[in-house]
C-alpha cells in the first residue's frame, strides 16, 4: 500500500512539473506576441490561471468575442481575487476594442466600487475616467441608452461639458435626468448639472484617447500570390502603407496603428464583403482601398452604412463620392483637373478669353465643363465650348479649330472671337493622337493661344519648334517635392523591409498611410477624423501632395510647365 502511495504522489509530481513548464513555456510565447500558440498550449492546462491567459491570448489576437467566453469564466468562477479582477478588467478593455462603451464603463464601475483593493481597482479608475474624455457626443448619447448604472450616465454628462457644444450639453442631461425617478434626487442632480451658456470656441478640444489606443485600420487591394506585374501596384501600395504604420508606431509609444489586410479580388462583390467583414468582425476605424474606381462606388455605400471613413488612394472617378460624408479620395478626379486649370488661367496667367475643345462621352469631359464652369464663375469668358464625338469625324479637327486662326481677314469675314487660351483635356486611347493633331492646327494657324491640357499631355511627342513656340501647361495628381531627407529615409527603409525601392506607387500607399494615421492621431476619437480632415493643412508627401480644403476630395493638383514658355513664366 506504501508502494501506491509513494507512486501516486510522484506521478501527481511529475503531472503538476509538466503543466508548470507547459505554461512557462505558453507565457513566454505569450509576452513574444506569439498569442495563438500561446493560446493553444494555455487552453489545454485546466486551472483559472491557465483559462485567464487563454482569454488575454484571445484578446491579444483580437478576437473579442471569443475573450470574453474564457475570461467571463474566470471571473465569475474563479476562487482567485486577482484572477477575478485581471478577467474583469481585461473584459472592460475588450468591450472598449469593440466599441461596447457603456459595457465597458459598466464593468470598470463594478471593479472600482467592489470590495477588492489592489492595481486593477487604481488601473480601472483611471481609464474609467480616460473613456469619459475620449467619448464623442454621440457615443454619450448612446451610452445614457445602453448603461445599467446610472452613476455611470452621471459621469458620462458630467464630463462631456469641456468636449460637446452647450446645447449637446443640455440634451444629454436632460436625456440622464430622465432616468431619474426620486424627485429629490432629481432636483438635486438637476441643480448640480446646470451650466450657464458660454461662448462657443471655433476649435474643437479633441480628446485625448485612452493609454495604450489601438487603431484598427482596414486595408483592401487586390492580391495574387502569382508574381504577375499588374500585382505590383496593389503590393507596393501596401508595403508603402506598412512603412507608415511601422514609422507611427515607432513614434508614437501611447497609440498604435493596427492593419488589417482584406483582398478585394478586383470584383466589387468581393470588396464589399471584405469591407462588411472588417467593419463587423475587424472592428476597424477607417479603410484604405479598393484601388479601382467601380468596387470603390459600392464599398463607398457601406461606408455610408456603417459610417466608417474610407479612403481611396487611386480611384479619381467623379461618381465615387456623390452624396456621401465617409468617403475620401486621395486621387483628385476628373472635375477637381478641370476646376485647379480655371484657377491658373485666369487667377495666375491673367486669362480672360478662353475655349475648351474636349472629346464627348470621355473621362475628360468632367474636367471640361468644370473648366468651363469655374472659369466663369471667376469672371472670364468662354469663347468656344467644343465637345464633339471626333472618331466621327475621322478625328479631323480644322472645323472646329479654324476659329482659333489669327489671319485678320478669316477673323473679320466669319466674325471669329478673339481667345486667349485653350483647355484641351484629352484622355483615353485617342488622346495623343488628338494632342498631335490639335498642336499641328494650330502651328498651321500660327496661333499664340496659351494651351493647357491634362496628365496626357505631360508624354505627348512635341516637335521642337512647338516646345519653343507654345505656352502649354498640364495638369498632375501626383509628382515628388517633398524634403530629400525624408525621400531618403524612406527608401532605406523600404530596402531593408523589402529589398526593393520604393515605386511611385509605394510612395503614394506611404503618403496615404502617413496622412491618415496623423489626422486620426490629431482627432483622438475617429469619431472625429472627418472634422479634422476639414480643417487640416496641405499634407506634402513624397508623391502626392493632400488638401481637402473643406472637402472629401483632394484639391491638391501640379500645374505643370511643358513647353519652355511655360515654364519662363513659371520662373519669373
Amino acid at each position: 500500500m506504501k508502494y501506491f502511495t509513494l507512486l501516486f504522489f510522484a506521478f501527481f509530481a511529475t503531472a503538476h512539473l509538466v503543466i508548470a513548464q507547459d505554461f512557462d513555456e505558453a507565457l513566454q510565447l505569450y509576452e513574444e506576441g506569439n498569442f495563438e500558440e500561446a493560446a493553444q498550449i494555455f487552453s489545454e492546462l485546466n486551472d483559472d490561471r491557465a483559462v485567464l491567459f487563454t482569454g488575454k491570448s484571445y484578446f491579444g489576437m483580437q478576437n473579442y468575442a471569443r475573450a470574453n467566453e474564457y475570461l467571463k469564466h474566470v471571473a465569475e468562477n474563479s476562487t482567485e481575487a486577482n484572477y477575478r479582477q485581471e478577467a474583469a478588467y481585461t473584459i472592460a478593455l475588450s468591450h472598449f476594442r469593440m466599441k461596447h462603451y457603456a459595457q465597458s464603463l459598466d464593468q470598470l464601475h463594478d471593479l472600482i466600487t467592489g470590495d477588492e483593493r489592489g492595481r486593477i481597482r487604481v488601473d480601472s479608475q483611471r481609464f474609467y475616467r480616460q473613456i469619459l474624455r475620449y467619448l464623442s457626443a454621440e457615443e454619450r448619447f448612446q451610452v445614457l441608452n445602453q448603461t445599467r448604472n446610472t452613476d455611470v450616465a452621471g459621469d458620462v454628462v458630467r464630463s462631456s461639458w469641456d468636449y460637446v457644444s452647450h446645447n449637446e450639453y443640455n440634451a444629454l442631461k436632460n436625456a440622464f435626468l430622465n432616468r431619474i425617478t426620486d424627485s429629490e434626487r432629481y432636483e438635486s442632480l438637476r441643480e448640480e448639472l446646470t451650466r450657464e451658456p458660454r461662448v462657443e470656441s471655433m476649435q474643437r478640444n479633441y480628446p485625448t484617447p485612452p493609454e495604450g489606443m489601438v487603431y484598427n485600420i482596414g486595408v483592401i487591394l487586390p492580391a495574387s500570390e502569382e508574381r504577375s506585374a499588374d500585382m505590383m501596384v496593389p503590393r507596393n501600395l501596401f508595403y508603402g502603407i506598412t512603412i507608415a504604420a511601422e514609422e507611427f508606431n515607432s513614434q508614437h509609444s501611447d497609440k498604435k496603428i493596427f492593419l488589417k489586410f482584406k483582398n478585394s479580388h478586383r470584383h466589387a462583390d468581393s470588396t464589399a464583403n471584405a469591407f462588411r467583414d472588417l467593419v463587423l468582425n475587424g472592428h476597424v476605424d477607417a479603410v484604405i482601398g479598393p484601388l479601382f474606381s467601380e468596387p470603390a462606388r459600392s464599398m463607398a455605400e457601406l461606408s455610408e452604412k456603417y459610417q466608417v471613413p474610407m479612403f481611396a488612394p487611386l480611384a479619381n472617378s467623379d461618381q465615387i463620392n456623390l452624396g456621401y460624408n465617409y468617403t475620401y479620395q486621395m486621387n483628385p478626379t476628373f472635375e477637381v483637373h478641370g476646376k485647379r486649370m480655371a484657377r491658373h488661367a485666369v487667377q495666375t496667367l491673367g486669362l480672360d478669353t478662353l475655349a475648351v475643345i474636349s472629346q464627348k462621352d470621355a473621362l475628360g469631359t468632367a474636367s471640361a465643363r468644370s473648366f468651363r464652369h469655374e472659369a466663369e464663375r471667376l469672371g472670364a469668358f468662354i469663347s468656344y465650348y467644343i465637345e464633339e464625338d471626333f472618331a466621327s469625324f475621322g478625328y479631323d479637327l480644322s472645323d472646329f479649330t479654324k476659329v482659333f486662326t489669327r489671319d485678320p481677314e478669316e477673323i473679320s469675314e466669319h466674325n471669329y472671337m478673339r481667345t486667349d487660351g485653350i483647355y484641351a483635356p484629352f484622355t483615353g486611347q485617342a488622346a495623343n493622337t488628338l494632342i498631335n493633331l490639335l498642336m499641328t492646327d494650330l502651328e498651321v494657324l500660327r496661333s499664340n493661344m496659351v494651351i493647357m491640357g491634362s496628365e496626357e499631355w505631360e508624354n505627348t511627342n512635341l516637335s521642337s519648334w512647338q516646345r519653343q513656340n507654345f505656352e502649354v501647361y498640364y495638369t498632375q495628381a501626383f509628382g515628388t517635392e517633398a524634403d530629400t531627407s525624408v525621400v531618403n529615409f524612406v527608401r532605406q527603409d523600404f530596402e531593408t523591409r523589402f529589398g526593393i525601392e520604393p515605386d511611385q506607387f509605394g510612395k503614394i500607399g506611404y503618403d496615404v498611410g502617413t496622412y491618415l494615421f496623423n489626422q486620426i492621431s490629431e482627432a483622438g476619437n475617429p469619431a472625429y477624423l472627418g472634422e479634422v480632415i476639414r480643417a487640416s493643412d496641405r499634407y506634402q508627401g513624397l508623391e502626392l501632395s493632400i488638401d481637402m480644403n473643406q472637402n472629401r476630395i483632394n484639391q491638391s493638383l501640379h500645374i505643370r510647365p511643358l513647353t519652355d514658355p511655360a515654364r519662363q513664366r513659371i520662373n519669373r
